[in-house]
């Protein structure tokens, strides 16, 4: 018999930390909204598996690593079976080395891994037996945008603002405006909704801390549906943003925010009393690394690159997104490893299934893995037990853009982890 259990806690960095998400140094002045850790456990009497949704840019996966062994040694879950997905937002901190890590405020990071194994621990000791019933349906608005527009000289261009919008020819692709959902039903605790959309989280651009839409959802969710603890997942979410280049009027901010989560969460509420039974009780959770060969090219523009980078945080150069990846990418190849890890992570509730990868997918991975398994409902996640890097199509490093000029992997990255992912949920 399935159990499921929630629990969350708080876990806003102090003041002056680091801000991550742009190329330029941020520090955060003022708190809008909780940073927190939201928890589900599962268990079908034998294993348990545990879903840590974190509100930060990311975790690079040697700390996602670190993280994982001490939840385990506190609660005596294997690490395999633990998914720690990063919701991505730009108004948080990013647990890695610096220019944009938080590592060196080690008190913070002492306290914030207590708080991991914390929540673990209490979300296991509020599993209650539980049905899962899942369920997907379209905001009744456009909420996300592929952030990629071929323009008309044929390129493509990623987020191209200002006077550029006047050169854009067409949408490069249709997003993904489904909200995925998950109902874990309990008879004497709150049930818990499992949120899933795939769109970055990124409609703040300033010195601050907040959950963005994802933190909304669940302040709505809970709201709007009695006895309901609420957690959000960031889907796959590499290509795609809320900004419609090609609309009159690009819509951006903290209201944005919040119109968003509450479209989303109107979505939630039609499908609420209408969701699918999950069939069947198997229970799988498998995780494995890709191994992607480093991309090398450009190296010899190194010291060029430095440049730019310096420019760029000291804001005297001209802002030039695609430029400004490629110059961090190609100054970090001196220091990368021959081979880039990724890891793929799975867990699998009869059809139910909830795939992780450890970077920022473009929504053609889900796609495809969804392609795969037609008998089964998927919910992807970004930043899972890792924050390695932008994961572009195949097609995308042929034509160029911010998120392929950044990445460190080589073109065949795409194949590997969608092939790893479909391999995990059916093994």
């Amino acid at each position: 018999m399935l159990k499921a259990g929630f629990s969350r806690v708080d876990v806003t960095p102090p003041l002056g930390s680091y801000v991550a998400g742009v190329f330029y140094p941020r520090f955060a002045k003022e708190v809008l909204d909780p940073i927190e850790l939201n928890a589900i456990a599962l268990s079908d009497g034998e294993e348990t598996a545990l879903i840590i949704a974190a509100d930060f840019l990311m975790i690079v996966k040697k700390y996602a690593d670190i993280i994982k062994d001490i939840i385990s040694e506190k609660t005596g879950v294997p690490v395999t079976n633990i998914m720690i997905p990063c919701l991505h937002q730009h108004t948080s901190i990013k647990i890695a080395e610096m220019p944009q890590g938080i590592l060196e405020d080690k008190a913070y990071i002492d306290v914030l891994y207590r708080k991991f194994a914390d929540v673990a621990t209490m979300a296991i000791n509020d599993m209650e037996e539980a049905q899962l019933f899942y369920g997907q349906e379209e905001t009744e608005e456009e909420l996300s945008f592929v952030r990629r527009y071929i323009m008309n000289d044929g390129s493509v261009a990623t987020n191209p603002g200002g006077d550029l919008r006047k050169q854009i020819a067409k949408r490069y692709a249709e997003a993904d405006q489904n909200v995925r959902l998950c109902r874990f039903k309990r008879e004497t605790k709150n049930d818990i909704a499992l949120v899933n959309f795939s769109t970055h989280a990124d409609l703040i651009h300033k010195e601050l801390f907040s959950f963005d839409w994802p933190g909304f959802v669940r302040t709505y969710v809970e709201a709007d549906i009695e006895g309901v603890s609420c957690i959000a997942v960031t889907g796959a979410e590499g290509d795609t943003n809320h900004v419609d280049f090609m609309a009159d009027k690009i819509k951006n901010g903290y209201d944005h925010c919040k119109h968003m989560a509450r479209i989303i969460t109107n979505t939630v509420l039609k499908m609420w009393e209408n969701l699918t039974p999950c069939e069947g009780d198997e229970f799988v959770s498998k995780q494995d690394i890709v191994y992607n060969k480093t991309r090398t090219d450009g190296e010899e523009r190194y010291e060029e690159s430095v440049k730019l980078r310096d420019a760029i945080r000291a804001k005297t150069a001209p802002h030039d997104i695609t430029k400004a990846g490629e110059a961090t990418r190609i100054i970090a190849i001196r220091e990368a490893p021959i081979y880039q890890k990724i890891p793929v992570s799975v867990l699998r509730i009869g059809n139910v299934g909830f795939v992780g990868f450890g970077g920022e997918p473009f929504i053609a991975y889900a796609e495809a893995v969804r392609n795969a398994n037609p008998d089964k409902f998927i919910i992807c996640s970004c930043c899972t037990n890792g924050g390695e890097g932008y994961l572009p199509t195949a097609k995308a490093f042929e034509e160029g853009g911010y998120e392929a000029s950044a990445s460190l992997f080589s073109p065949n990255i795409e194949e590997q982890c969608v092939n790893m992912a479909i391999k995990l949920l059916n093994e």
